[in-house]
């Protein structure tokens, strides 16, 4: 195993294919309004000083979908981020810049019949975060922060994205880094209103630099993932609600 600065699972992902393949038989439901979506990751990483612990991270988002046979165009919106290290000796923050910094992500899932059920797929997809690359799935990862594919894409004025960390109470600064994540969803359609399954995920990370050189540690790693903990719930919610509505609510939502 790898061992990891503070850094965590998030985000965008690369759109899926064209809208356009149609079936036949009509799906019989439909998906279009909007949704609140909760995906968890989980991951085994090694602290400094703290040994290794499970990591995990709850992504919260707003999503538009708008269901067109059995293909469903999704337009996603990153809430808020919320991270467990395992541990109350570390902790890590998402920044919300980096969270705006995203945008609102397109992406298409397809509806595909399994015996009795409907199962919801959003197929692979990459996304590069704090770096741009010509070939985003194959082109290795910047390791410094000179390097011309390297920009502040949280707008602070530090190269890549900007990690806060705080460890033993001790050491804290913030880690600049760069991540290409890819993410497969594949889940049941529970009901018009209740969609739920499993996230398969990989995520390759750089730190670049770091306020604090304790945090640069092992600079280049692969997280572990844990692919039994690491699942997804998309509840549909009324016309209308916004990120704020969803910072205040989405514990009881999703009954966390």
């Amino acid at each position: 195993m790898k061992t990891l600065v503070a850094l965590w699972t998030c985000c965008a992902l690369t759109m899926g294919p064209a809208l356009g393949a149609r079936a036949a038989e009509a799906p019989p439901f439909d998906l279009t309004g909007t949704w609140a979506v909760m995906q968890v990751t989980s991951d085994l990483v090694v602290y400094p000083f703290v040994g290794q612990r499970t990591r995990t991270t709850t992504l919260v988002l707003l999503a538009q979908m708008e269901q067109r046979g059995w293909e469903v165009l999704v337009r996603e919106t990153h809430c808020l981020a919320d991270i467990d290290d395992g541990t109350g000796l570390v902790i890590t923050e998402i920044t919300e810049a980096f969270l705006r910094s995203l945008g609102v992500v397109e992406r298409v899932a397809t509806l595909e019949r399994a015996g009795g059920e409907v199962r919801f797929v959003l197929p692979w997809g990459t996304a590069v975060h704090g770096a741009r690359l010509a070939d985003p799935e194959g082109e290795p990862l910047p390791i410094s922060p000179e390097d011309p594919r390297v920009f502040d894409q949280d707008g602070d004025g530090k190269p890549g994205i900007t990690v806060p960390v705080r460890i033993l109470g001790l050491i804290s600064g913030e880690v600049y880094a760069v991540q290409r994540l890819t993410k497969y969803l594949t889940g049941t359609v529970v009901s018009p209103d209740l969609i739920r399954g499993l996230i398969r995920w990989t995520n390759e990370q750089v730190v670049v630099g770091a306020s604090n050189p304790f945090l640069k540690a092992d600079a280049q790693a692969e997280v572990d993932p844990i692919p039994e903990r690491s699942y997804f719930v998309a509840l549909r919610v009324s016309p209308g609600t916004t990120c704020a509505d969803l910072k205040g609510t989405w514990r009881s939502l999703f009954g966390r």
